[in-house]
Parts: structure tokens; C-alpha cells; sequence
């Protein structure tokens, strides 16, 4: 049988269907600003992030492999650019952030980042310090000359990101396995994973205007 996952911004929610320029549904991650990051709430207390949860329809054995990775927008684009030009505008940004701060105080902070653990600090969530354990830039080139811009330089799950729906509270899953989300009810591997996203932009950023790019959640399942 086929295994559909639901991705959605709280643990029970919809899944995601903002629209997006050019007509396509997706996920708008707002708008940022030079030397700043989306979504923002206060950058002086480093607050503000979109929530994604993945959770999955099988009723037998969990999937595994999970990770994730950006491509070229496969959507109708409704961009300043081009698809081409904006994922490579994606990859370039990731490979050159160098910040030293979190909430990207010194403007070097640049690129699409995801937070991987659920119950990280408001202060340490995002920190560079951080990058390529528990946080990850897709084009950032910690692992290899650039992550998370294909299947083979994918990020897997890490097991910091599960998380057990308990009567619709979330629980740090017992015994998590990295890249590995439970059938509905499974306390021990958990049953979602939950994490957290940013796109920083660069003080020094010239060219604006809307960019778009996919994420892909790439994951193997039995029934």
C-alpha cells in the first residue's frame, strides 16, 4: 500500500496550502529584511520561527530514511527570477552564511535553516554554533562541498526531532532512531517529528523580490 505523509505547521493540523505566487499552494515563509530573518517576531530575543510537523498514514511499520533536501521550484513560479536562478540564489546564500549569532545581529546569517530539535532553547535555537549537529543550512557545504541541495547531500531526521501525539500533547519520543517516524501511537520511536524553520537574509543583500524553491521530504515505507 502507499504511505502519504501529512506536513503541517501544529501537530494535528492541515497540511500546509498558502498561496503562493504564480498560483501554486505551499508554504509562504514570509518576508524578511537585510541583516534580519523570516518569520521574525523579535530579533533582539531571537523569537520567531514556522513550525513544520511530518507525520505519515501507515499502519503497520514506520518509515524510515527520512531527510530532507531543496530542489529547483517545481511549482507554476511566480517569482522575481527564474526557478533556476532562485535555487541557485538558495545554495549560494547557504554556502556563504557565517554568522556568529543566532538571531543574525551581525547581518552574516544567510541562507535557509532548519532547527531540528523540538525542545531547544528560544536562545539557542538556530545557533551557528550549532550548524550541522542539531541545525542545518541547505547549500551550507559543512558535510560535503554543499548539504542539502539533493538526495545524495540529503539531511536525515534527527532523533532530537521526534516527538509522541499524547492525547494531542507532544512527547519527546522514548528510544528515537535517527531518520525513522512511527506508525501513529508510537511512543518509543515517536510518531511525529517536529521541527523548526528560518530563512536569514544577509545585511548586505542587494536584489530582492519573491524567490522560490522546493523542499522534499525523501522516505521509505513498507505498509
Amino acid at each position: 500500500m502507499t504511505v502519504s505523509i501529512i506536513v503541517s505547521e501544529t501537530m494535528n493540523g492541515a497540511a500546509f496550502s498558502d498561496a503562493l505566487a504564480g498560483g501554486s499552494i505551499g508554504i509562504d515563509w514570509g518576508q524578511a529584511s537585510n541583516g534580519g530573518y523570516t518569520p521574525l517576531i523579535s530579533q533582539a530575543a531571537n523569537t520567531g520561527k514556522k513550525s513544520m510537523w511530518i507525520k505519515h498514514d501507515a499502519v503497520v511499520d514506520p518509515i524510515t530514511d527520512c531527510k530532507l533536501f531543496i530542489q529547483q521550484y517545481s511549482g507554476t513560479y511566480g517569482g522575481a527570477d527564474t526557478a533556476a536562478n532562485d535555487f541557485t540564489t538558495y545554495k549560494n546564500k547557504g554556502y556563504a552564511s557565517a554568522s556568529s549569532n543566532a538571531n543574525n545581529i551581525d547581518g552574516l546569517y544567510s541562507g535557509l535553516v532548519v532547527e531540528m530539535d523540538y525542545a531547544v532553547s528560544t536562545a539557542s535555537q538556530f545557533d551557528p554554533a550549532r550548524v550541522g549537529t542539531q541545525a542545518f543550512i541547505f547549500g551550507d557545504g559543512v558535510g560535503s562541498p554543499q548539504d542539502g541541495i539533493d538526495l545524495t547531500s540529503a539531511f536525515p531526521l534527527k532523533t532530537i526531532a521526534m516527538v509522541y501525539d499524547n492525547a494531542g500533547t507532544p512527547v519527546v519520543a522514548t528510544t528515537p532512531v535517527e531518520g525513522k517516524i512511527g506508525k501513529s501511537g508510537d511512543a518509543v520511536l515517536g510518531d511525529n517529528a517536529a521541527m523548526y524553520w528560518r530563512f536569514f537574509l544577509e545585511a548586505a543583500a542587494v536584489t530582492g523580490g519573491i524567490m522560490q524553491v522546493d523542499v522534499v521530504i525523501a522516505y521509505s515505507f513498507t505498509a
